[in-house]
């Protein structure tokens, strides 16, 4: 138990920190700086009932964790540069990491290595280091502007060959999104004829230099990539040798109205099934539904003022299905929102979520007095600096349960009622 819990939070800590600073690398400073606070309440009636606690054991044991993760929080900020992820216990950290970024380097500080840094060079992110640099962090992708403006040719192409498509105006009264449209174009066009002009798109694309770079950048990071270009060439011809009776009957239209509002709506229909995917861009907002009948529904609403409305319902197996239901609410002093969790009409918990922008660090983390470790050291574990990290972590990991003891007591019971008992009997 005690390394399964290690291994959790050194995953938390890990996943926190390329994640800030992945954004930080694909905006601006700016834009970047801010924090993030996640919580979850969970419903210990149900959680004890889908963990089948049949005994008044296990029925505390549920009630511990659940009372457990309830206490939790993590917190993420950036100030566009370095970010700080903190594991609250009870509003009280009980582990950090912070990801300091230099010219060519990072740093990885945390209390669960205390005594240490950990170093990597941009060229390891960069995938100079082979398959080690893929478990970093996020891809790093280097493109020649004009090799991407190359490969978008043929998705503006397809994009005007798909206008190409759009019938003469309908007088119409069709509502969506509480809002009425008043003009209908449909848009002329089979599936087998939809499928043709996008495996064509792709086809051309597939042909640029540019994704022949995109895709060796990423095999050479580590990524398992197998696509060859010849995949696309074999559904060109499956479609070629499939009637057009086989397939889903698909019927398309864009509606609008005076207002500017528009709807775009496709459905594609086999049989009595009939999937359903809707974009509408209304009222300076946007909002989008998918419906695949007995698999999946989704509604997404964005206003203009900022509010996002979610809802989504799926069945990941026969006899359950989940809904995910709440929403956003942002302006520019931040954000909160709320999401609820159902399974089978019951209630399982809420995702709670609120942000702030301008984020500023706390400071916590400091590169002074701290032994410096680099990936190609942790790799050899027979080496002096992987012994020294490694049990740097273990104490930093009993550091945090203490701390987390200190702020939930109830995680000592939790701890001992999930150590077996080996104390072995005596003999008579």
């Amino acid at each position: 138990m005690k390394k399964l819990f290690a291994l959790m939070l050194a995953l938390m800590l890990t996943l926190a920190g390329v994640s800030a600073v992945s954004a930080e690398d694909a905006a601006p400073a700016a834009s970047s700086s801010g924090s993030i606070t996640l919580s979850m309440t969970l419903n210990e009636e149900a959680i004890a009932a889908l963990a089948g606690a049949s005994d008044e054991t296990s029925a505390k044991l549920i009630s511990s964790i659940v009372g457990l993760v309830n206490s939790l929080s993590i917190t993420t900020t950036s100030d566009g540069v370095d970010a700080e992820m903190f594991v609250n216990v009870n509003d009280q950290s009980v582990a950090g990491l912070a990801v300091l970024k230099d010219t060519d380097k990072m740093f990885l500080l945390s209390d669960i290595f205390p005594n240490y840094i950990l170093k990597i060079d941009q060229q390891a992110m960069a995938g100079a280091s082979g398959e080690s640099a893929g478990s970093i962090g996020m891809p790093q992708i280097s493109l020649d502007p004009a090799q991407m403006a190359a490969m978008a040719e043929p998705i503006t192409k397809l994009m005007n060959d798909i206008m190409g498509k759009v019938g003469e105006a309908e007088a119409v009264e069709e509502v969506g999104f509480d809002t009425v449209f008043t003009v209908k174009n449909p848009i002329k066009m089979t599936t087998k004829e939809a499928l043709s002009m996008v495996l064509t798109a792709a086809k051309e694309i597939v042909a640029q230099e540019g994704f022949s770079s995109l895709i060796g950048q990423l095999k050479a990071q580590g990524m398992p990539i197998s696509f060859s270009a010849e995949d696309i060439d074999k559904k060109i011809e499956e479609l070629g040798n499939t009637k057009e009776e086989d397939l889903p009957v698909l019927n398309a239209a864009i509606y609008s109205n005076e207002a500017q509002d528009s709807m775009f709506v496709v459905e594609e229909t086999k049989g009595e099934e009939t999937v359903t995917v809707v974009t509408a861009s209304i009222q300076g907002g946007f909002a989008m539904t998918i419906d695949v009948p007995g698999k999946l529904s989704y509604i997404m609403h964005v206003t203009a003022e900022g509010t996002m409305d979610m809802n989504m319902q799926f069945s990941p197996q026969e006899g359950v299905v989940i809904d995910i239901e709440g929403s956003f609410i942002g302006n520019e002093e931040g954000f909160i929102g709320a999401f609820d969790v159902k399974m089978n009409e019951t209630e399982l918990g809420t995702l709670s979520i609120a942000g702030a922008p301008n984020g500023v660090l706390s400071g916590s983390f400091k590169l002074e007095g701290k032994t410096e470790v680099s990936i190609a050291d942790l790799a050899d574990q027979t080496s002096e600096k992987y012994q020294g990290f490694m049990t740097d972590v273990m104490t930093g990991v009993m550091t945090a349960m203490t701390k987390i003891t200190q702020n939930y007591p109830d995680f000592a019971n939790i701890m001992q009622m999930m150590t077996p008992q080996t104390q072995a009997q005596p003999q008579q």
